[in-house]
């Protein structure tokens, strides 16, 4: 009997309608009393669906794609884990794809999923103008898509992404309170949003304290990498570097401006304090752990994930979801080298809004 049990054979045995089986095996509304009773029923009779059939009679494939520059980068682990832990309750299937798989740029892969429709939905995570194409493609085959931290905004697509500004604001407080009036901003590509926004809250929190930030603080390296950090360190290091701190726009060029720093002798941070942006694991190995304004990336990967499938099941969910971000003040951030703290006040690092759409 146990082989034999069909969706018809539930509905029997719990003495309800076909169709209110299927709503419950959807996740679709079923009263409490129905609920357990059909729970009880499949479990006596080892109902197991066939979930091939069902994707077949709803038109959909079983699978959604999750796409990045490289499954390498420390901050895409983080999110490829949420993503992981919110599919765990689901049965669907991932394929992965890194557009730089063997070091050069090739959406080839991901444009042939869309195209033949592999896939239920896509989540593309740190996007960059490049996939202007695959965003078109995926808007012109109506394929859900969910863009994590875009660098632009991209048509057709739910945005995730973090209140950067405020979290802008917090780094200005934390480092104003701290004492210094003397800030150079690192930034990452120009056009990033991310990058953009960071730096427009880390101008408003230094506003808020009297505290101008120069142009001639304000840097862009070019790409969000260790090395680009690297480099950056190695041309600010030769400069006149009159400042007393240095906001990196996140942790991967931050630890590479900080390897750069030791090495050229600098003390952190008795010489000079280092902020970063995401809140990597990886920085807190740092000696000194790295001072960083942390993005909740697992909740975002499972976000993600909730909404894709939110927008698959109704045929499009075109919005924004904002995290906030809060400051994790580690060792790498001080008082000024000849200063001391301009108040007793600690930065309160919670005061940052999530914005739903």
């Amino acid at each position: 009997m146990k082989k034999n049990a069909t969706i018809a054979t539930v509905a029997a045995a719990a003495g309800v309608a076909v169709s209110t089986v299927s709503r419950y095996l959807n996740g679709h509304y079923v009263s409490q009393p129905v609920r357990a009773r059909l729970g009880e029923v499949i479990e006596t009779l080892g109902y197991s669906r066939s979930w091939t059939a069902r994707n077949l009679s709803l038109g959909r494939r079983g699978c959604i794609a999750v796409v990045v520059d490289s499954s390498a980068d420390p901050w895409f682990v983080q999110l490829l884990t949420g993503i992981e832990e919110e599919l765990s309750a689901r049965d669907t299937g991932l394929m992965l794809a890194s557009l730089e798989l063997r070091g050069t740029y090739d959406p080839g892969l991901v444009l042939e999923w869309v195209h033949a429709r592999r896939v239920d939905g896509i989540i593309t995570a740190k996007s960059q103008r490049r996939e202007r194409p695959l965003f078109r493609a995926c808007a012109e085959a109506r394929l859900p898509t969910i863009a994590v931290v875009p660098d632009e905004a991209p048509p057709g697509a739910h945005v995730v992404s973090c209140d950067n500004v405020a979290a802008g604001i917090a780094v200005a407080r934390h480092l104003t309170t701290l004492g210094h009036s003397r800030i150079a901003f690192a930034g990452g590509p120009a056009h990033s949003l991310d990058s953009r926004h960071r730096l427009r809250g880390v101008q408003i929190g230094l506003s808020e304290a009297g505290v101008g930030l120069s142009p001639a603080r304000t840097y862009s390296c070019g790409s969000w990498d260790t090395p680009a950090g690297e480099a950056f360190a190695e041309r600010w290091l030769d400069g006149p570097r009159d400042a007393t701190a240095v906001v990196l726009a996140n942790d991967a060029l931050a630890f590479g401006f900080l390897r750069v720093a030791q090495q050229r002798g600098l003390r952190m941070p008795a010489d000079l304090s280092i902020v970063g942006f995401d809140g990597l694991p990886q920085g807190e190995l740092f000696l000194p752990a790295l001072t960083t304004m942390a993005q909740p990336i697992r909740e975002m990967g499972r976000a993600a994930c909730r909404t894709l499938f939110a927008s698959i099941e109704s045929s499009g969910q075109v919005g924004r979801t904002v995290f906030p971000m809060h400051l994790l003040v580690r060792e790498s951030t001080s008082l000024p080298p000849d200063g001391i703290s301009l108040c007793e006040v600690s930065v309160d690092t919670q005061v940052i809004r999530s914005v739903q759409a």
